[in-house]
């Protein structure tokens, strides 16, 4: 009997765990109590300057913006949609930028991880190009 009754409390915590729960007196995640962020609608990379962008969802996106392996960073507080192609928008330092996108098989050419989209990046007269992904999509 002992044995049978083992194999059902397995299965319980097995399925408990594979659908999210957790028990009353399990410690929390390290995270918990902060403040929850959506994932990006979109997040962007490339090489060579290395370079990231992150939209947020919405109508109105926020954009960030980390060029030049991180020596320049530029926020926009809303962007707005090129249709279903990009955004648009201008940084705080009044410096124009548009991101296009182009959905279609992309590799950043060093981790060799396939991206579903292709993307050319324009901040002012520098021009960059990676791939990209939709996190929250």
């Amino acid at each position: 009997m002992l044995p049978r009754i083992a194999f059902v409390l397995l299965a319980a915590a097995t399925l408990a765990a594979c659908h999210g729960a957790t028990p009353q007196n399990a410690a929390a995640p390290p995270d918990a109590g902060a403040a929850h962020t959506a994932p990006p609608g979109l997040r962007a990379v490339g090489n060579e300057p290395g370079w990231l962008v992150e939209v947020g969802p919405g109508d109105t996106p926020a954009m960030r913006l980390t060029l030049d392996y991180g020596d320049r960073k530029l926020d926009i507080a809303a962007a707005t949609r090129i249709g279903d192609q990009g955004y648009r928008g201008t940084a705080a330092d009044g410096t124009a930028v548009e991101l296009r996108y182009r959905r279609e098989a992309c590799s950043d050419g060093m981790s060799e991880r396939d991206y579903p989209a292709s993307v050319a990046l324009q901040v002012g007269a520098q021009a960059y190009r990676g791939c990209a992904e939709f996190p929250s999509r």
